[in-house]
């Protein structure tokens, strides 16, 4: 059985309750909840740790002098952090941590760094679950899969979190060269829709632990096949009551959603029931 210790501790936090909720599929804060707070930010992640999220979910980026700050998209986007004065939106690979800092992402609320999410968050039960962005080869943002995952790395070995960090990506070279380089990560295929429907021969490839599917992607018996192969399954992003359900129907081991308030309410009553 291809459980990983990684995959056990999921399964233990998600556990921690009491009753009916001991069983409730894990809640995931889709760049720490960004309904609540502006995404992918320090505010964001607190509050969804101090309401009770167990995983946060977060994008990485590169910037021109090797620091990895939380953004969602590879080039700066405006709409989300306005720039100051004296700088431009551009690849984050082309500007440097000071000019990335010079971005406001709502009351002064500045884009962090990976390091300062994992200051944040040093013991405890908050599992982290990272993606990198990447761009297409050659492209002004792009950055190596190797070199991106080396500095990645050396962070999560810094603070001793390779227990409780999940990286997930859509390119799976930086999965397999996480693999290659900690084996202790775990490890989640974004966009596995792509090979649908050969989920556990992906999964094998490339030693993953988790994948990441929505209920188009597979039914409720698909779920358990993974499952009892060792997988976890997290959804896709869940905004509304009705997809919560389907996710709950489904068996999923966790639901990612923007709204981790209501879905931590929807979630007690649905798993009281």
């Amino acid at each position: 059985m291809r459980l990983r210790l990684g995959a056990v501790l999921s399964i233990l936090i998600a556990a921690a309750g009491c009753g009916n909720e001991a069983r409730r599929p894990l809640v995931i804060a889709h760049r720490g909840g960004m309904e609540h707070r502006p995404q992918n930010t320090l505010p964001a992640f607190r509050h969804a740790a101090e309401i009770g999220v167990e995983v946060l979910e977060f994008d990485m980026n590169v910037t021109a002098d090797d620091r990895i700050v939380l953004h969602h998209d590879a080039t700066i986007n405006a709409k989300v952090c306005a720039p100051e004065s004296g700088v431009a939106p551009a690849p984050i690979r082309t500007l440097t941590f000071e000019q990335v800092r010079r971005f406001d992402c709502g009351n002064g609320v500045r884009i962090p760094t990976l390091e300062e999410l994992f200051e944040a968050f040093p013991r405890g039960g908050i599992e982290f679950l990272g993606e990198t962005k990447m761009v297409q080869d050659g492209a002004p943002g792009f950055v190596p899969p190797d070199r991106f995952i080396e500095l990645v790395d050396a962070l999560i070995r810094k603070h001793g979190v390779a227990g409780r960090f999940i990286l997930q990506s859509g390119d799976y070279r930086t999965l397999d060269e996480m693999r290659r380089r900690n084996p202790e990560v775990r490890i989640c295929l974004l966009n596995a829709r792509r090979f649908k429907p050969n989920y556990l021969e992906m999964a094998e490839r490339h030693k993953a632990t988790h994948l990441m599917l929505n209920t188009a992607d597979i039914d409720k018996a698909g779920v358990e096949k993974l499952q009892a192969a060792g997988y976890r399954i997290f959804s896709s992003t869940a905004n509304k009551p009705d997809q919560w359900q389907a996710y709950l129907d489904a068996g999923m081991d966790g639901i990612l959603t923007d709204n981790p308030e209501g879905l931590l309410g929807f979630l007690k009553t649905a798993t009281a029931r």
